[in-house]
């Protein structure tokens, strides 16, 4: 499917995140999709898509790749900070076309590791996860943003894991795994600031040696 084409029916909202991203790839079985695409077609749960999708990239990549991988859940945090309904998807990226066939296959190989996150996350103290709580989770975002953005290692790995967990409590309205992303992302700003911190105090040091 192209970038024209009529925007896919939402999938059943009360249905986990994984399955809502499989009902609409099959939907588009054999075609190529559009991010843009992609993401209208998750409804109100695209905010949460977006931060699990990137805080994934930013989590498994190697340092300075992973640096790269904090400016698209920036733009995303920042829309949530704004009081967005839906995510915002700049025209470069929406235009960006991927086989659905692809994704599925790989959505289907990394299932039985998302699904250990899948069966605890489930709708709950749905009020800890919208309205002003949503907000905060997307200055908490920006913030875990700017540290992934540092050079150095483990500035991206723990702020993504907590960006992804922050993803699944607004996709499936979880507060209690709101509360838990919360602290994740508490620990992960500490972990990936000290190491920044760690790096750029020996950088100095070598640095003295030389003038």
């Amino acid at each position: 499917m192209t970038a024209g084409a009529d925007p896919a029916p939402h999938p059943p909202p009360e249905a986990p995140l994984v399955e809502a991203m499989l009902h609409l790839l099959d939907r588009e079985q054999g075609k190529q999709v559009t991010l843009g695409h992609f993401v209208a077609a998750m409804g109100q749960r695209g905010f949460g898509f977006c931060l699990i999708v990137f805080g994934i990239l930013a989590a498994i990549s190697p340092p300075g790749v992973g640096s790269v991988m904090g400016a698209p859940p920036l733009l995303f945090a920042a829309q949530m900070v704004w009081g967005f309904k839906q995510p915002w998807v700049p025209g470069f990226l929406a235009r960006r076309e991927f086989s659905a066939d692809t994704v599925k296959r790989t959505l289907e190989r990394a299932r039985p590791w998302l699904r250990r996150i899948e069966v605890f996350a489930k709708p709950r103290v749905s009020w800890l996860a919208r309205g002003l709580m949503e907000r905060i989770a997307g200055v908490v975002t920006v913030i875990l943003c700017c540290v992934i953005l540092l050079p150095g290692p483990l500035t991206n790995n723990p702020p993504g894991v907590a960006i992804m967990l922050l993803g699944f409590a607004l996709a499936e309205r979880d507060g209690v795994l709101m509360l838990l992303g919360l602290v994740a992302a508490v620990v992960a700003f500490f972990i990936g600031l000290s190491a920044f911190i760690a790096v750029a105090v020996a950088i100095w040091a070598w640095a003295q040696g030389y003038f």
